[in-house]
């Protein structure tokens, strides 16, 4: 594609200075070792990868790399670098999602071929840590694109944790849930500009381009193996309990219950924040949303539990009072 090659040709063109950012992204342990010479290589091999649509250029780097280089520094330069490559990309015309995808599996591919020690005998534990950086790799990458939709999916996981400890979930469940809260809005980045950035109320054109966003996100999602768990999650996050919502029209227990709980964190967190199309609102006044749509746009019990949770610290403290 167009995009594509725009970008191979630009990493190329700016090779040395792409080469001394991933050498600044990197941790101290591989920054150490990094050597400018074996990142540039890194940098055209990235280009020429993404120029034909193939890891192999990068899968061959990774081979050439590790007769000096230790697994886990080649590994490490390779996240810097498809971090930064997709920082490139950003001013040019490409589809961003797309590219996503790519760099998503031309890491995974460098796993196959060159796997990190603790991954030659992958257990549970290890397999959550792998996801984990495949997570981190994509926010990067979705804050190259908005800042603020990848503080956004942060901030939603953290309120989903929060949520899912109040409604008692297990650590497996509330694990899931946390992810997916994290994952729940990468379909943005394929939203155009005009409408993801756009100041006033969008018309209903407008409106169907952004709902698109739910299946886009699970359609990625569902193409990296390691995050395909959390594709119905991230499409079923605008269903509402009443059967009005987006983009199946599901309905109350129809809806994946950790879109549920995503669901009501997700509006919590919106509610709370400035938009480009409106202020933030206070807390209060988000919690008598809540409270207005528990049983029509949410599942009443964890709207309820959200409630409790935002309402406990009042709650103690009038009981302090009164026990004085």
């Amino acid at each position: 594609m167009e995009g594509c090659a725009a970008l191979a040709r630009r990493l190329a063109e700016t090779r040395a200075t792409v080469a001394d950012t991933v050498i600044e992204r990197l941790g101290t342990r591989s920054s150490a070792h990094a050597s400018t010479l074996v990142v540039r290589s890194l940098v055209s091999a990235l280009g020429q990868a993404i120029e034909s649509a193939s890891p192999d250029p990068v899968v061959a780097w990774g081979r050439m790399a590790h007769g000096s280089y230790t697994l886990p520094v080649v590994h490490d330069l390779l996240s810097a670098a498809t971090e930064v490559a997709a920082e490139e990309a950003e001013p040019l015309e490409i589809d961003f999602s797309s590219l996503l995808v790519f760099l998503e599996i031309v890491k995974a591919e460098l796993v196959e071929v060159l796997p990190l020690p603790d991954a030659l005998n992958v257990r549970s534990d290890e397999r959550r840590g792998a996801t984990s950086g495949m997570i981190d790799g994509i926010l990067a990458m979705l804050k190259a694109r908005d800042e603020a939709t990848c503080a956004h999916a942060q901030a939603t996981g953290a309120w989903c944790r929060r949520l899912a400890e109040a409604l008692d979930l297990s650590p497996s469940v509330t694990d899931t849930v946390v992810k997916a809260a994290i994952l729940h809005d990468i379909g943005k980045i394929g939203t155009p500009d005009a409408i993801l950035f756009k100041a006033g109320p969008l018309d209903e054109a407008e409106w169907e381009t952004m709902r698109a966003h739910a299946d886009f996100g699970a359609d990625i999602l569902a193409e990296l193996p390691a995050l395909a768990p959390y594709a119905g999650i991230v499409r079923a996050h605008h269903e509402r309990w009443d059967g009005y919502g987006y983009p199946n029209g599901l309905r109350g227990e129809e809806i994946p219950f950790e879109a549920r709980v995503v669901a009501v964190a997700d509006a919590f967190h919106a509610m709370i924040s400035n938009r480009p199309y409106r202020a933030a609102i206070g807390q209060r006044e988000a919690m008598e949303i809540l409270r207005a749509g528990s049983g029509t746009q949410w599942d009443p019990t964890v709207a309820a539990a959200m409630i409790a949770m935002l309402d406990a610290p009042r709650t103690a403290a009038r009981r302090e009072v009164a026990t004085r």
